[in-house]
């Protein structure tokens, strides 16, 4: 039986997953089924084995030397953090823009809220940015445990339903062709599965801060167990929401909707074919709960991120967040939300359009950070360096991710 100093270290691998099970599973894994069937089922689960050594590498590095990867950029010289900053700026700025569109596109169809989506967007990012200013990680960490184990419970039922109406074929005669566009999409749905690399990051920081809020470092151990509950739950859960979609969506030629609140609806629909009416209410609190804390476990790990990207370009590192880096937290939050809202108020005509951007960018960006990360942990000696099989796994995976971006960017320009 696990103990209970070991179930303390509990908590950043399931803020890991409450960051991924957002857009990449709610959205792109359900509109993969609901399209394809269960014809890209393969580039889901590939997708998570090739990635897994790189995004356990923050969390790795953070329990054996008590530094967050950030840290370990800035030891590798000027540009490993200064890329991860212009990661952070672009591609996450897009992705709080995302992240909101969803979340309130599930508010105003719980709710049932008749005002702008544009507005409901700023609610919910007000919400958010209150929420973390005021109760930090603490607050964060205990709320995105109860959420996360309603949705996968739900989900998980719903799932053994829906499975006697899913077309097991390999790739369905109802599915489009292979062509570039479908390749695209392939691109958007692998660039955020399970989530984007730069949770890597997110991951090593939340270790950090766990270990302030446990007034103590949690063993290495006891962290990569977390990590491995949280990684390897939202693969399970990007499966369940691909067959979901293959199940309903997919088996009833149900078009996915280009709109956030009317895709809100289909996600509602889903639990309504299989658990039945009564279980709509619960199912929406628990998804619109669900997709809230991933907006503040992705903003927070953002936040996060950039401050300590900051702080190592400008001077040393301090991990323990004095009030300089708490007004800086602040500030930073504010910047990016605003910052995404006007992103939003030019990119809101197509739904589907600005979430596959939002994936692709990952896509892109991910062997990059991937090699960084490879590169840090290999600094760890002795029995708290990763074992040589993750190491060779690790470098597959990046000349994989490698491989698989320059064909992107080759269907996109060539």
């Amino acid at each position: 039986m696990a103990s209970p100093k070991y179930l303390t270290a509990l908590g950043p691998g399931l803020l890991f997953a409450g960051a991924a099970v957002g857009t990449s599973h709610l959205v792109q894994s359900t509109r993969a089924g609901a399209v394809f069937g269960l014809g890209l089922l393969a580039v889901v689960v590939l997708a998570n084995i090739i990635k897994y050594p790189a995004f356990r590498f923050g969390a790795h590095y953070a329990a054996a030397t008590g530094r967050s990867l950030v840290a370990g950029y800035r030891d590798l010289g000027w540009f490993p953090p200064l890329f991860l900053g212009a990661v952070l700026i672009t591609a996450d700025g897009f992705a709080v823009a995302a992240l909101s569109l969803v979340t309130a596109g599930i508010v105003k169809v719980v709710f049932g809220l008749a005002m702008p989506i544009l507005s409901t967007v700023a609610l919910v990012m007000v919400a958010a940015g209150a929420f973390l200013t005021i109760g930090g990680y603490h607050w964060l960490d205990r709320l995105n445990k109860l959420f996360m184990a309603v949705l996968t419970i739900s989900t998980l039922i719903a799932t053994v339903l829906v499975l006697p109406k899913v077309d097991w074929s390999f790739y369905p005669a109802s599915a489009p062709p292979i062509d570039i566009k479908a390749m695209l999409f392939v691109a958007a749905l692998a660039g955020w599965m399970p989530t984007a690399m730069e949770s890597s990051i997110f991951a090593s920081l939340w270790t950090v801060a766990k270990a302030k809020d446990m007034g103590q470092k949690p063993s290495l151990a006891g962290a990569i167990a977390d990590f491995n509950i949280g990684y390897w739950g939202t693969a399970i859960l990007a499966i369940c929401f691909l067959l979901l979609g293959a199940g309903i969506m997919h088996s009833g030629a149900v078009e996915p909707a280009d709109t956030a609140p009317a895709f809100a609806a289909q996600i509602m629909g889903l639990y309504r074919e299989t658990l039945g009416a009564w279980a709509v209410p619960l199912i929406g609190i628990a998804a619109l709960s669900v997709m809230f804390t991933t907006c503040l476990t992705a903003f927070d790990g953002l936040v996060r991120s950039f401050v300590a990207v900051m702080a190592s370009l400008g001077a040393p590192i301090v991990e323990d967040e004095p009030k300089s880096q708490k007004k800086a937290y602040a500030f930073t939050l504010l910047g990016f939300l605003l910052a995404a809202y006007l992103l939003l108020t030019f990119f809101l005509g197509g739904f589907k359009g600005f979430v596959d951007f939002v994936t692709s960018l990952a896509f892109l960006t991910a062997p990059v950070l991937a090699f960084f990360n490879h590169r840090v942990i290999t600094s760890v000696q002795g029995v708290d360096r990763p074992a040589p099989y993750l190491l060779n796994w690790s470098r597959v995976g990046i000349a994989l991710m490698a491989l698989f971006a320059a064909g992107y960017l080759f269907l996109v320009f060539g």
